[in-house]
């Protein structure tokens, strides 16, 4: 029941991610840029283990 939860970070600014799932789509929101993040970006930077935050 107690499953870690997965931190996505922004490839641009490193900070955390909103994550909103909604109709079987996934998108990601940075507070921070203010925007909408491509979802292949999000995955490419967060799989090659850049998670070092700027």
């Amino acid at each position: 029941m107690d499953q870690p939860i997965e931190t996505y970070r922004c490839p641009d600014c490193g900070q955390p991610l909103e994550v909103m799932k909604a109709c079987g789509a996934t998108s990601y929101f940075c507070n921070h840029c203010n925007e909408l993040k491509s979802s292949q970006r999000v995955r490419e930077h967060n799989a090659a283990g850049n998670q070092e935050q700027h």
